[in-house]
């Protein structure tokens, strides 16, 4: 492709965006694999936007060769927007033509268009194309929400024999069942490999003094676990005869896929060869196969995952925050040396007296990763701002006290 940008300035100036040294770092870094470390505030999808419009324009890949993955569907269309405008206005790009009255909505992925997807949709898309390596059917269909549950409430109506360790009302054993199934599947491991384990540790708690009231409920927590592994599996097999996978069936087997089948990571690596993973600290470790699969594993495809472990909230989920953490070692160049990793930290949210506050809470956090910095005001708003504190007896008022501050705020004509 025809370069239309020679120099960091000239791309300055066409987005009229004055980039911080951080910034245009990782905007002009070469195409190989980085992990940006970007701060809250610090403009991590404006970096993203800028990187595309500096690999497309400086001829470096065309826009239908970059993929970008995200979590939700919002967050794919505002990056998708987001990188879309940036390329017109630095004229990369053509802006898009008006549709004609009373035609539909284009095309989501529109050809010469930077591929913005969500993380299970490329899942999908990856099984459309390639299950059939795996023996999966043409004819197999997503399950929706509502039926899973259906789904997995017939199974433990018609579960043969008693479960005496399942003492938790039906809605609650429905809902358990289909977390663990999701669990399962976000770590790859087999309902069969944890009842084993439940059961080596039901036989170590037997020799062990349980000394405290949290102790002793480990054995009647291993036991219904143990149990409704074996539930999990019925739900599986049920599944299975329907032609029906869920969200976590979509993840677990396109993992399974990039692992077994190195030809599939060839293929994709040819058709996209620059990947942006957007959030990667919320990524589960099955994704990490995944992704690593087809794009990393010493390959030293140009991939750019940004995250920030300070905001990993979604460990609950099955998300690991050691796969930002080790994304250097998970993602390496071609001669085995680690990717590169870049910091954001220039915070253009919030006032610097915001910022000192929230430092000093989350030092201790920073200090448990790598290459996470502390927050910077930008010049000449490092007094900007006002903390305000207060004490209160429950989560209602102190709920109540921010509803009145901030109606105070809007009352009185404080800028947003």
């Amino acid at each position: 492709m025809p370069a239309r940008i020679s120099d960091p300035e000239q791309l300055k100036e066409l987005l009229g965006i004055p980039f911080t040294p951080e910034q245009m770092a990782c905007v002009t870094a070469p195409p190989a694999p980085q992990v940006i470390v970007a701060g809250a505030g610090s403009g991590k999808t404006t970096v993203m936007a800028a990187r595309v419009v500096w690999l497309v324009g400086t001829g470096q890949v065309a826009p239908e060769q970059v993929l970008g993955l995200t979590f939700t569907n919002k967050a794919a269309g505002e990056l998708a927007e987001r990188v879309r405008k940036a390329l017109t206005e630095a004229g990369v790009t053509e802006p898009e033509p008006l549709a004609p009255p009373g035609a539909g909505p284009q095309d989501e992925h529109t050809p010469g268009e930077p591929v913005i997807s969500t993380y299970h949709a490329f899942a999908g898309r990856l099984l459309t194309d390639h299950g059939l390596r795996l023996g999966l059917e043409p004819s197999t269909r997503l399950l929706a929400d509502a039926t899973r549950f259906q789904l997995a409430a017939r199974v433990l109506r018609e579960a043969p024999g008693a479960h005496p360790a399942l003492t938790r009302s039906f809605p609650d054993l429905v809902g358990d069942l289909l977390a663990l199934d999701g669990e399962l599947s976000e770590h790859l491991v087999t309902p069969d490999r944890l009842r084993h384990h439940d059961e080596d540790l039901l036989g170590t708690l037997e020799s062990t003094p349980l000394t405290n009231p949290d102790l002793r409920k480990l054995p009647e927590v291993a036991r219904a676990r143990h149990d409704l592994a074996g539930l999990v599996e019925q739900y599986r097999s049920a599944k299975r005869d329907r032609d029906l996978i869920d969200f976590g069936d979509q993840i677990a087997l396109s993992a399974t896929l990039a692992d077994r089948h190195p030809a599939v990571g060839a293929l994709l690596r040819e058709e996209f060869r620059v990947v942006l993973l957007d959030e990667y600290q919320d990524t589960s470790v099955a994704q990490r196969i995944l992704l690593a699969g087809l794009f990393g594993h010493g390959t030293g495809h140009p991939v750019t995952a940004v995250g920030d472990p300070c905001q990993a909230i979604y460990g609950w989920r099955g998300a690991s925050v050691a796969n930002l953490d080790d994304f250097p070692d998970h993602f390496p160049h071609a001669d085995g040396t680690p990717a590169a990793r870049h910091s954001l930290s220039e915070n253009r949210r919030s006032g610097g007296r915001l910022l000192d506050l929230a430092n000093t809470m989350a030092a201790p956090l920073r200090a448990m990763h790598t290459g996470v910095e502390a927050l910077r005001p930008a010049p000449g708003a490092e007094r900007d701002g006002i903390v305000r504190c207060a004490l209160l007896d429950t989560h209602a008022d102190e709920l109540t006290w921010l509803a009145d501050r901030i109606a105070h705020l809007v009352a009185t004509g404080t800028p947003h």
